[in-house]
């Protein structure tokens, strides 16, 4: 009876951390938003990844941080803590510029270019109408974006490149979390953002005021726990699985972008949220017919 339990139990595990993780990312991104009105960005992207470096420490319950760095790719650590810190400040130069809804929706492609990552590196399966559904995703971010019309915004290179690199964090998480344990990635996911903006803090940082400092720690604690979740989720179920529930992020995003900052998407921003939802939808469909037929 128990070994028939548990893999119906696991993959919902993962789906509720999931959830909790894509609420506590919007909930960071409006709180660092707000905190980089008057702080610089990587002062707010060290705070985020402080989370996440104190939260490993406490998963594995211990300060030795050589014993939660122990691991057999090592190589691959590194590429992957790289990826994380260049996703981690390319988004906020996004979010300081773009209202929250719409770098939202350019994230949401974050399923299709997993996809599209794991048919080159992973040599997965991908067939044509799956490829299609990529190339259609990407063209509802150029509707949020709108390069070389009126309204467009350049910023939002800076999501479409966060998109590309914690693709590509993703995926080498999913292949690590086989062999580590999570507190292992999650120190090493924080590792380089922490040691390279944490010495070159001199260089950027202004000391907070009270709702400064209030902001950071905010951050600090939301992007701890989303991420924990995050890794912990995709350790308890499939990505395919995992990647609609995705989708409420950008409900979220909205109502607290309007409630927050004012800010509603136009008419082309929500034809390129609903493009890229659409497709990531199908993609996720087709996931899982070819599950059921394996």
């Amino acid at each position: 009876m128990t070994a028939a339990v548990l893999p119906a139990r696991t993959p919902l595990a993962g789906v509720g951390l999931y959830l909790v993780a894509v609420t506590l990312v919007v909930a960071a991104n409006t709180v660092g938003k707000l905190t980089m009105f008057g702080l610089p960005v990587p002062q707010v992207v060290l705070a985020q990844v402080s989370g996440l470096f104190f939260a490993s420490m406490l998963a594995g319950r211990t300060l030795r941080i050589d014993r939660l760095l122990a691991t057999r790719k090592p190589g691959l650590q590194l590429l992957r803590t790289g990826c994380q810190m260049g996703a981690a400040l390319c988004f906020y130069m996004g979010l300081r510029a773009m209202p929250l809804a719409d770098i939202t929706g350019i994230t949401l492609l974050l399923p299709l270019a997993i996809t599209a990552l794991a048919a080159l590196t992973l040599h997965e399966q991908v067939g044509w109408r799956r490829w299609c559904a990529c190339a259609v995703g990407l063209v509802g971010a150029l509707l949020i974006a709108r390069p070389g019309f009126a309204g467009a915004q350049p910023a939002a290179l800076w999501p479409l490149a966060t998109v590309v690199l914690f693709a590509c964090y993703t995926v080498l998480t999913r292949r690590l979390s086989q062999e580590d344990s999570t507190p292992t990635l999650m120190i090493w996911a924080s590792l380089a953002t922490v040691t390279l903006l944490g010495l070159a803090a001199p260089l950027y940082w202004i000391w907070p005021t009270p709702q400064g400092w209030a902001g950071l720690a905010a951050v600090c604690l939301f992007s701890g726990v989303a991420n924990s979740a995050r890794i912990k989720a995709l350790g308890l179920a499939p990505a395919s699985l995992l990647a609609p529930f995705g989708y409420t992020q950008i409900a979220t995003a909205t109502l607290v972008g309007l409630l927050v900052f004012g800010d509603l998407p136009d008419t082309l921003s929500w034809a390129g949220i609903g493009v890229i939802v659409g497709s990531g939808l199908y993609v996720w469909q087709r996931e899982r017919r070819k599950e059921r037929q394996a």
